[in-house]
């Protein structure tokens, strides 16, 4: 690490950290670390490597990163447990994806599966998903993966137009084995096969399904064959479990080999997170610098803009890894927050990014750092295109810190004073995303505990699940004695006409 924050960096696994765009001085840098001590941000890093109890408003452990974890002799008993258990489903993983990869398993028909479809929304689809295309390049050549989320029936049913239903095998992927969008999807996927195949739901269920959740009695009363269920823990959130069973579709996409250097990707932030001083410490540096920009230099927004195709969902990805995380408004206690917490995620992959809102970041009246991530060493499938690539990431970095005055022509003119951190890995590989995607869960952890916030739960989230629990039925016409807002009604008014106008024999 450079002690001069003029050159503020850090180079760790061959991996650079550049914060020297986030202009900040070394005495506020100072006053970070300084402020970070006093709230005893040391012992809480401890308790997360230790499995405490830190989700305190579900009383449950935060144990992602014994996911990822080699068994330590120093570590308690318990936490060497759950260690077990994970390496004991990553067992049951390789003996799956090897088997599919052969063609030991089949279809009802006899036909040799080709086409895997991974349903899940929230963190069981953004984290695979992202994985899967950042590792394209290493994927099996006969098996396709896709992905269907949405509870619009479009999305599903493009998806379903790719596959061929004698080829295809389901993963019904959500932790409870209750979420809506999930579970609509998966028996829309049944029934389709039925009709496709000519075959009952029992015989479907057992050759085309595959469950991963936390409650394994669910997926087995679905209809899923025991063997064919995939198990991870309630001290796994969503949005951390792609190290787990829920990675299932990259460990199939890429191989299990691929799949384990994700997690010694992941495993070598988390060392360096559990190891390193707060002043050289990566995710240390990067959630006290991004806090300091939403308290101190009222940041509106973090512009994501990854310099990498492979790359192009980690905006979406980090939306819910970050607002859903530490987008609270009041702490563990339950009192009101008097600063702002986590901000506006946006992005787009890069020189895209350029083309679109980089206008607003420079000539713009808003504080909006950027977060830019390219890659040292891509495929050079076509000559000069990775240079122009990083070529453009490097100059928007400096544009947007420096800016340009135009005396005579003032339009033109770019302020500056825009801050940006630039992240470079070596390659795009399995362990390069592992130790990004953890460098990133680490930041907004250490965010939640400098405001005091559950950065684990996401009570708004299921407010919503809740009310939509209730609007459902009434817009199904099933009941009518539930009390709704007005707001509400009125639209359910609206589609019902709409409906009988365009459908009036029913």
């Amino acid at each position: 690490m450079h002690s001069d924050n003029s050159n503020l960096s850090v180079i760790y696994a061959d991996t650079l950290f550049d914060f020297t765009n986030q202009m900040i001085s070394n005495t506020d840098f100072d006053h970070l670390i300084l402020k970070a001590k006093n709230a005893n941000l040391e012992q809480a890093i401890s308790q997360l490597k230790n499995g405490d109890i830190i989700n305190q408003t579900e009383n449950r452990k935060v144990l992602h990163t014994a996911l990822r974890a080699q068994s330590d002799e120093t570590l308690s008993l318990e936490m060497q447990q759950h260690i077990e258990e994970a390496k004991q489903v990553r067992a049951k993983i390789r003996q799956f994806v090897d088997e599919l990869h052969s063609g030991k398993i089949k279809g009802a028909t006899g036909k040799t599966i080709k086409y895997v479809v991974n349903i899940g929304v929230g963190g069981s689809n953004l984290g695979s998903r992202l994985v899967t295309q950042a590792l394209a390049r290493f994927r099996h050549p006969s098996i396709a993966v896709s992905y269907a989320a949405n509870i619009d029936a479009d999305d599903l049913y493009q998806v379903l137009q790719r596959v061929n239903p004698e080829e295809t095998l389901f993963l019904v992927t959500s932790k409870t084995f209750t979420t809506f969008e999930t579970m609509q999807n998966a028996i829309a996927a049944c029934q389709w096969l039925e009709e496709q195949l000519s075959l009952d739901s029992t015989t479907v269920l057992k050759h085309h399904f595959v469950g991963i959740t936390t409650e394994v009695g669910r997926a087995i009363e679905f209809g899923i064959a025991p063997e064919r269920v995939f198990e991870f823990w309630d001290w796994v959130g969503g949005r951390f479990s792609l190290w787990s069973a829920v990675g299932l579709p990259i460990a199939i996409a890429v191989g299990m080999d691929r799949f384990e250097e994700l997690l010694a990707g992941a495993r070598a932030m988390d060392e360096h997170f559990f190891s390193a001083p707060l002043e050289s410490n990566i995710p240390v540096i990067m959630g006290l610098i991004g806090a300091w920009n939403i308290e101190e230099n009222h940041a509106a927004g973090l512009s994501i803009a990854p310099y990498c195709h492979g790359l192009r969902s980690f905006p979406a990805y980090l939306q819910q890894l970050e607002m859903e995380s530490n987008g609270k408004g009041v702490d563990i206690h339950g009192k009101p927050i008097k600063t702002r917490t986590a901000q506006v995620v946006f992005g787009s992959v890069g020189s895209n990014g350029q083309h679109a809102y980089f206008q607003m970041l420079h000539q713009g009246t808003r504080q909006i750092p950027t977060d830019f991530i390219a890659v040292a060493e891509d495929l050079n499938i076509f000559d000069g295109h990775q240079d122009q690539l990083l070529a453009n990431c490097f100059a928007q970095s400096a544009a947007l810190a420096t800016g340009r005055n135009y005396p005579n022509e003032p339009h033109k003119t770019c302020l500056g004073g825009q801050r940006s951190t630039v992240i470079v890995l070596p390659q795009l590989t399995p362990f390069s995303i592992g130790l990004l995607l953890a460098t990133y869960e680490h930041k907004i952890f250490v965010q939640a505990h400098m405001w005091n916030i559950n950065a684990f739960d996401q009570w708004g989230v299921e407010l919503g699940k809740s009310i939509a629990h209730d609007i459902l039925p009434v817009l199904k016409g099933e009941e009518q004695n539930i009390s709704l807002e007005n707001s509400t009604q009125n639209l359910i008014n609206f589609v019902k006409n709409i409906r009988r106008k365009m459908n009036p024999k029913n």
